[in-house]
């Protein structure tokens, strides 16, 4: 699976159960990527290795993998991302909530993959 073939999956599988509880309000299957940054991050970091970034002044994660940004879940802002400004920075898969969205959401993957 590349990049691009996951971020179409994740596309189809984003809900509000994978969304952060301080942004679930503002989810909607209009912006899907909406509040998903950090399972996100985490799910393509597992797949394709690379680090996970964080910009501070919107408390966005994203990935860099080679040098390059990868960012799954840009789509949730309306204007560019100044990826400059971020700092390497692991989202603690010890906190429960995180690792259960995390886990959520590789398990949505798993079974749109399976079922398709």
């Amino acid at each position: 699976m590349t990049i691009e073939e996951l971020k179409g999956v994740l596309l189809k599988v984003y809900d509000k159960q994978t969304v952060h509880k301080d942004w679930r309000n503002g989810w909607s299957k209009e912006n899907p990527t909406y509040g998903q940054c950090v399972p996100t991050a985490l799910l393509v970091q597992s797949l394709f290795g690379g680090e996970i970034y964080f910009l501070q002044a919107e408390k966005h994660y994203y990935n860099v993998i080679n040098q390059k940004v990868v960012d799954l879940t840009k789509e949730q802002f309306d204007y560019q991302l100044n990826y400059a400004k971020g700092q390497r920075k692991q989202p603690s898969m010890w906190k429960a909530k995180t690792r259960k969205r995390y886990n959520i959401l590789k398990r949505q993957v798993r079974n749109f993959l399976n079922e398709g």
